[in-house]
């Protein structure tokens, strides 16, 4: 299983844009095979901030959806959009609800 968290901060204006781009990620991604969660989440601390949680269900599933159209695309539609680089981190599962 691949688990990871991307954090996507907008540039100050750019807030509506950028989450409209982000949206769109997720009816494609939800047709892939292998996607088992891809989840969109905006901070209530920290305007602009957005974080995907996403969650494949093998490294193919998750070298599929990276090499997609969409998702290859994704750093040009959103290089305007966001104020820093977004930070990608990898996971291990340990345990919890409903697992």
């Amino acid at each position: 299983m691949i688990i990871l968290t991307a954090a996507i901060k907008a540039k100050k204006g750019k807030e509506a844009e950028l989450e409209k781009v982000l949206l769109n990620m997720i009816s494609k991604t939800a047709q892939e095979d292998g996607s088992m969660e891809y989840r969109l989440h905006k901070s209530k601390n920290n305007s602009g901030s957005y974080l995907f949680y996403e969650k494949y269900i093998d490294q193919a599933a998750f070298d599929a959806h990276s090499s997609s159209e969409y998702c290859s695309n994704l750093g040009a539609q959103i290089k305007d959009l966001i104020a820093e680089e977004p930070v990608i981190e990898f996971y291990d599962f340990i345990d919890g609800i409903p697992e």
